[in-house]
């Protein structure tokens, strides 16, 4: 006897943007070459004779370590700089189907929890249901259930993804194209077949 795999219409959810901002002040050339030149002036009042050497050893101390401390600085900043790998999952959240059909592959993705779940199919008789994870824009199930199914495929790359539609490759090379229901993907049309055929498939 067939085990029922229960699936409910996903629901919409608010995505959650992080933002990062950054500044960088550098101000070190008028203040260092202030004191060097303060310095300069000692020098000439101690000693006469070396007026034109404490002028010229102040500023030019001034200037070259103000402008050090102003390139440093920018070029240390302009390095700086998070690297990252696909998506965040907050920008997965939610379910993901490749068409409104009863084939359809589906990721059921929970941002608050890190759980994924995927379903090769809607074929009450010839499905698997996989339990994985995402990270750094790769999907990897851990074990799966079969009903009938023979998914053997385990981890899945995002390729492309502009926030309605997710492309992503299997392991084994198939690439498919994923829609968010909750995000605009699927047409009015298209949510009430999806409705449908999930109906179906519960009741069976």
């Amino acid at each position: 006897m067939r085990k029922a795999i229960r699936l409910a219409l996903p629901v919409v959810a608010a995505a959650t943007a992080l933002a990062l901002t950054g500044c960088n002040d550098d101000d070190g050339e008028g203040s260092f070459g202030s004191l060097g030149g303060n310095s300069g002036g000692s020098e000439q009042t101690e000693d006469p004779g070396s007026t034109t050497g404490g002028e010229e050893t102040g500023d030019t101390g001034g200037e070259e370590t103000g402008d050090t401390g102003g390139d440093t600085g920018g070029d240390t900043g302009g390095s700086g700089g998070e690297v990252t790998t696909g998506p965040a999952i907050e920008e997965l959240d939610g379910d993901w189907y490749e068409s409104a059909t009863a084939d359809t592959q589906n990721f059921e993705i929970d941002a608050a929890s890190g759980e994924v779940l995927f379903y090769s199919s809607f074929d009450p008789n010839n499905t698997d249901k996989c339990y994985g994870t995402y990270a750094d824009g790769t999907f990897s199930l851990s074990s799966c259930d079969s009903y009938g199914g023979s998914w053997s495929d385990m981890s899945a790359s995002v390729t492309e993804f502009d926030g309605e539609n997710l492309t992503l490759t299997w392991s084994s090379g198939e690439t498919v194209i994923m829609r968010n229901l909750s995000t605009g993907g699927f047409s009015a049309e298209e949510q009430t077949e999806l409705g449908r055929i999930i109906q179906e498939y519960n009741a069976g």
